[in-house]
């Protein structure tokens, strides 16, 4: 009899203790964002010049050949107005940036350059000097230089390959701030605490736990998204207090599995804790071959009429073998990965049948494409 209530209170334990190793402690800092003080984006024109006969193709791009002139003409060459331009070597593109909050004059940031005409590739491009504004239409940040593509195309006679997305490329802080966005997150002594994941539970522990470190009544959880929180040292400053504030450790539950998905390169990344259900896959494609080829046309005998040159074709479609795999139930990421390889697709098909097995509630995990 003892022993059996021995063994009832080390289920009990065990169980308290996997309940207690399933929450985990973060800081305040990884759950919230400070009100007021959030991402800016910023967006310019530009040109990039250097390209391998890939770039604009200028009578079709005419914003692109008058880019040129103005910006020859901001160096001082004057160009005649009759004079007109076929560079093969330079793309109009767009330029995008996020600045993250509170970032001062002198910080670098990471942009993203996509061209805008018909260039094919941006591959050893490298970005002229190029101003980024605000929504307000003044000018926060310059990006310039050269740009990392991870696609490629190439193309001679008439065919061409092409890999992920040539025409995207990015610069590892080459967009440098020259003025600071306005903040404000303090309104009246209170500050508010934005949870990257709404939910009741995070709020009040989030609450909870900065009263139990800076002193009841500092933190109040005002709905699933909002924190406020009340300096009771406006003296020390406020970065001292959320400094501290921001480092306190708050118990949340386990975060929910994702699955990352880039549609561009066809990239997935899947994070721990995720698990396939049991289901069914069919996967195949379709080829379609088109062979043309050359004929004559001759006339009837005595019919005037003239030989002619004929195109012929002949289109052949083949749907390949079918292709069905049975996914048995996976809880680990190498099981996951196993159970995906049997499919045998490739990398992009895969974006398409894992998208589906979300949908047939098959893959337990959030999905989130890029």
């Amino acid at each position: 009899m003892a022993r059996r209530h021995l063994l009832a209170i080390f289920a009990i334990l065990t169980g308290c203790l996997g309940w207690v190793t399933a929450a985990r402690a973060e800081p305040v800092r990884d759950l919230v964002t400070i009100g007021g003080a959030p991402e800016n984006q910023l967006v310019g024109y530009g040109l990039v010049v250097g390209l391998a006969g890939s770039g604009d193709q200028t009578t079709q791009v005419p914003y692109t050949q008058q880019a040129i002139t103005n910006m020859l003409s901001h160096e001082g060459i004057t160009l005649p107005q009759t004079s007109f331009m076929l560079p093969s070597d330079v793309a109009s593109v767009m330029v995008t940036a996020t600045v993250p909050p509170f970032a001062e004059p002198g910080s670098a940031i990471n942009a993203t350059v996509a061209a805008m005409g018909n260039a094919t590739s941006l591959a050893g491009g490298v970005l002229l000097p190029t101003p980024l504004k605000g929504g307000n239409g003044l000018i926060y940040a310059q990006a310039q230089g050269p740009l990392l593509v991870s696609g490629f195309a190439a193309q001679a006679a008439g065919s061409s390959v092409t890999t992920n997305t040539p025409t995207v490329g990015r610069l590892r802080g080459g967009a440098i701030l020259s003025r600071p966005i306005p903040t404000a997150a303090d309104h009246d002594g209170h500050i508010a605490l934005l949870l990257r994941d709404p939910n009741f539970a995070d709020a009040a522990g989030i609450a909870a736990a900065i009263n139990v470190r800076m002193g009841a009544g500092t933190a109040r959880a005002i709905s699933p998204g909002l924190v406020e929180v009340t300096d009771y040292s406006p003296m020390a400053g406020d970065v001292p207090f959320m400094a501290e504030v921001l480092a306190v450790d708050v118990q949340t539950a386990p975060p929910i599995p994702t699955v990352v998905v880039d549609a561009q390169s066809g990239t997935i990344v899947m994070g721990g804790g995720v698990e396939l259900g049991p289901a069914v896959v069919s996967h195949g494609d379709l080829t379609v071959q088109i062979q043309a080829y050359n004929g004559v046309s001759q006339p009837a005998p005595f019919s005037n009429g003239r030989t002619t040159g004929v195109t012929n074709a002949t289109i052949n479609a083949r749907p390949p073998p079918a292709h069905v795999v049975n996914l048995p139930r996976s809880t680990t990421l190498a099981q996951v990965a196993a159970a995906l390889n049997a499919v045998g697709a490739t990398p992009l098909d895969l974006v398409a049948i894992i998208e589906a097995l979300k949908e047939a509630g098959a893959l337990k995990a959030d999905l989130k494409v890029i």
